[in-house]
């Protein structure tokens, strides 16, 4: 057994006998990890609150061999997000990011960009007045980092730039866009602008610092909204919970 220490986000809380919890994290040095915390439950003087989910701590857990349920040794609390909580549209969309990480992160699976994307995000979020931007930004960055982004420049089948000045086809299956050429025959896509192509690029790019600052057009977000919905789906075979509140 070892002991390790590294900052952490509480993705998941499951109730394990009458005292005890087992926590799902994201942490930075070890990607996603599941522990048990033995007697969290129960009440301890000068402890309140136990461990919330969106909570940003920094943890210490002992590894136990090949098992992948870990034992939480201790935690200190770095940041609650309390504001999350005082407004439901930046808490629905912060346990949508909450989810995205959960579903495409595998268990042991280090990546600390997404991590230090995931605590930024959060941050941006409670602090910011309106949270789609940030959202958006986050879905189209973390596929990205793990491995998932599509093609958004160039026809995924004959290869040329795509025409910002009109509209372009995407399929999930091809892996991104097509020209209207190419698109013609697919039964399954979808169209999308060229002002949403463009916005989707910005948004991918590690120019854009200030998200706050960035203002997209409704009608442009609502369409790289559905794209993200539809590839989503696509490659994780099923509909993502938090959606229906966003």
């Amino acid at each position: 057994m070892g002991y390790h220490n590294t900052p952490a986000i509480a993705l998941r809380k499951i109730d394990y006998g009458d005292s005890s919890q087992i926590i799902t994290f994201f942490t930075r040095d070890y990607g996603k990890i599941q522990t048990l915390a033995k007697g969290l439950k129960l009440p301890v003087k000068g402890i309140s609150g136990g461990i919330d989910l969106l909570s940003h701590n920094q943890i210490v857990f002992i590894q136990r061999g090949r098992s992948h349920l870990h034992i939480l040794a201790e935690w200190m609390l770095q940041e609650s997000f309390c504001s999350l909580r005082d407004n439901l549209r930046k808490f629905y969309s912060a346990l949508h990011v909450m989810e995205l990480v959960g579903e495409f992160c595998e268990v042991n699976d280090k990546n600390e960009p997404l991590f230090h994307l995931f605590v930024n995000t959060l941050y941006e979020v409670a602090n910011g007045d309106d949270p789609s931007v940030s959202t958006l930004a986050f879905e189209v960055r973390m596929l990205a980092l793990v491995g998932y982004m599509p093609e958004m420049e160039h026809c995924v089948s004959c290869k040329t730039e795509i025409d910002l000045a009109k509209f372009a086809l995407f399929n999930a299956s091809e892996g991104g866009l097509l020209c209207q050429y190419c698109g013609s025959c697919l039964k399954e896509r979808m169209k999308i602008s060229g002002g949403a192509i463009a916005t989707f690029n910005c948004l991918a790019g590690k120019k854009v610092q200030r998200l706050e600052r960035l203002k997209i057009d409704t009608s442009i977000r609502n369409e790289i909204r559905l794209l993200l919905r539809y590839y989503f789906s696509f490659l994780l075979n099923k509909e993502l919970k938090m959606w229906k509140y966003l």
